[in-house]
């Protein structure tokens, strides 16, 4: 099953999007949007607005949002959060990012109002 992204100011790369589409996920950025350079929270409500799972490079924020936001009673499409280590040989490659989306749709689990780390999905 396809998802619809929205990939935040962290995570906006132009070879990440192709290949999402490729994969065949529908993606929005946030230079697509006219959203660049909005907070987070900005972000969040523009995905959760139009039914976009959010993906993002920062996942401290994301996280503590998603904790307000279910504190709150608010609903989202989801966040994906990509951790990066200062030793870059360690971070996710952009094939490894799609294909960790793919295995966590595979899974089946729920992604709606859901927080989910890719790093543990590659």
């Amino acid at each position: 099953m396809p998802l619809s992204l929205y990939l935040d100011d962290c995570a906006d790369d132009d070879t990440v999007a192709a290949l999402l589409r490729q994969a065949g996920h529908q993606v929005s950025t946030p230079r697509i949007a006219g959203t660049s350079g909005v907070s987070d929270r900005e972000h969040l409500l523009f995905a959760a607005h139009r039914g976009y799972t959010l993906l993002t490079k920062d996942p401290d924020d994301f996280v503590d949002l998603h904790h307000q936001w279910r504190e709150s009673n608010r609903n989202h499409s989801g966040i994906l959060l990509i951790y990066e280590d200062k030793d870059v040989s360690k971070n996710m490659s952009r094939t490894q990012i799609v294909l960790a989306i793919d295995n966590l749709v595979a899974s089946a689990l729920p992604i709606a109002d859901e927080i989910h780390n890719l790093n543990q999905w590659r």
